[in-house]
């Protein structure tokens, strides 16, 4: 028996198609691992720092930065007025620990923390703050 008949005979269409499937579903699955990569590669590289605008935090030159803040919260509070006076009465905490780090000031998160205890850094809403008036 020959042609399409011996083709019948051996289920040769059936293997066909078989065959044809197999190969369409591994070219899927090879398609979407090599979609993947990139997705993987993520867990190995590190995370890209979004950078900070120059427009945004702007060094005064003459400003003098203590090595150590003062003990005195009230004094600690005035290094740190003294450099945000261009973000506005009001600002958000971000933009306040970008500029002390920007600017070199020893330990952003604990000093804003200690003004937000004491009261002298205080929120006045919708993620804003602003500096309380110091007593003189």
């Amino acid at each position: 028996m020959y042609g399409l008949a011996a083709i019948q005979q051996a289920n040769g269409w059936a293997m066909a198609g078989a065959g044809a499937c197999i190969v369409l579903i591994g070219l899927a699955v090879l398609s979407f691992l090599i979609s993947m990569i990139p997705h993987l590669t993520g867990f190995f590289e590190e995370k890209a720092q979004p950078p900070i605008e120059k427009s945004e935090i702007t060094i005064k030159p003459k400003m003098i930065v203590p090595d150590k803040l003062p003990d005195d919260l009230e004094a600690a509070s005035t290094v740190y007025i003294s450099f945000t006076e261009d973000l506005g009465e009001t600002f958000d905490l971000i933009d306040l620990h970008q500029k002390a780090k920007a600017v070199g000031l020893p330990h952003p998160y604990l000093s804003i923390n200690r003004f937000r205890d004491a009261g002298i850094l205080v929120s006045v809403g919708d993620g804003r703050f602003s500096w309380q008036p110091l007593s003189e």
